[in-house]
């Protein structure tokens, strides 16, 4: 796919056969974005599952330069004495977007399956043929949402060896697998490093019922984890991790989900908190499947060299 930078700030879609020099033999998938002064943006795939951004000239013999492209946050291009370039927040996501779409999900699906079976040791639906091929657990998992998110949870995470989201996720699957289906409202879940979450996230809280006051009298206690009741549900405060890497976690859960999993499971706080974070990890995950395409991707040269 190829695009360019118009004088407006927007994207224009150009031909995708259209003929550039230097990157005619550059691979799908590809997103190209044109900028001013024969600059352009290239993004390709490397190691079939990980998005690879470059910043080139047309016409140079000199290689591409690695650069480094976020969702929501705009790139400015310092090019010395021409000046600079700035590509918006929305161009930004609209190329990652574009690149997504033409790659396979990241992970591997056999080492997420063996361990999704290991969980539901009594679900006959998870036959061996599922564990070997992608195609048919993807079909089983297409009709059950929570197999589904549970699946890409584990999957995304131990493709980033992540194996403290693994545990959440089993948490989940074996607490509360079945708590949170049609919940309304749903759970919410905020971090932070310092005593307070941030702006934004404060505001999110005292929009459910609690104020700054009650999250400071929560962070001033000597002892975690700390529950708040209000009229809407429960607050609760818990440190992760340890002195040097650690944060606060506050974890928001509607009434009917903490007399559920508090009251009649018996859940503790700490399991009561990992589950939750595990299925929003879940949702997150099933989310975020959604904007990959192809399901395999065959290995091919990286076009950075």
């Amino acid at each position: 796919m190829i695009f360019e930078l118009m004088s407006r700030g927007d994207l224009a879609r150009l031909p995708d056969d259209m003929l550039l020099p230097g990157l005619t033999n550059v691979p799908a998938p590809r997103v190209i974005l044109l900028l001013p002064y024969n600059r352009y943006i290239l993004g390709t795939v490397d190691m079939r599952a990980y998005e690879r951004w470059a910043l080139g000239k047309i016409g140079s013999e000199d290689l591409p330069e690695e650069i480094f492209l976020y969702e929501e946050k705009p790139k400015t291009i310092n090019l010395g004495e021409v000046g600079s370039i700035t590509v918006s927040r929305e161009s930004i996501d609209l190329l990652k977007s574009c690149l997504r779409r033409q790659m396979p999900p990241p992970g591997e699906h056999q080492p997420a399956m063996l361990i999704l079976r290991g969980l539901l040791k009594d679900d006959s639906r998870i036959v061996d043929d599922a564990i070997e091929d992608e195609g048919p657990a993807l079909e089983l998992l297409e009709k059950d949402g929570t197999l589904r998110a549970a699946y890409w949870a584990m999957r995304f995470a131990l493709s980033r060896n992540d194996y403290d989201a693994v545990s959440r996720t089993k948490t989940w699957i074996r607490t509360a697998s079945d708590v949170f289906e049609g919940a309304a409202p749903s759970p919410r879940i905020w971090f932070s490093l310092t005593d307070l979450p941030g702006r934004k996230d404060i505001e999110e809280i005292e929009g459910l019922g609690y104020t700054v006051d009650d999250l400071q009298r929560m962070n001033s206690q000597s002892s975690r984890p700390v529950v708040l009741y209000s009229k809407s549900g429960y607050l609760v405060l818990s440190d992760y991790g340890g002195d040097s890497a650690g944060y606060r976690i506050w974890l928001y859960l509607p009434i009917p989900l903490w007399n559920e999993m508090r009251e009649k499971r018996k859940l503790s706080i700490r399991e009561l908190v990992m589950a939750t974070w595990g299925y929003l990890d879940g949702m997150a995950a099933d989310a975020e499947r959604s904007s990959f395409g192809q399901r395999t991707l065959a290995p091919e040269k990286n076009a950075l060299g």
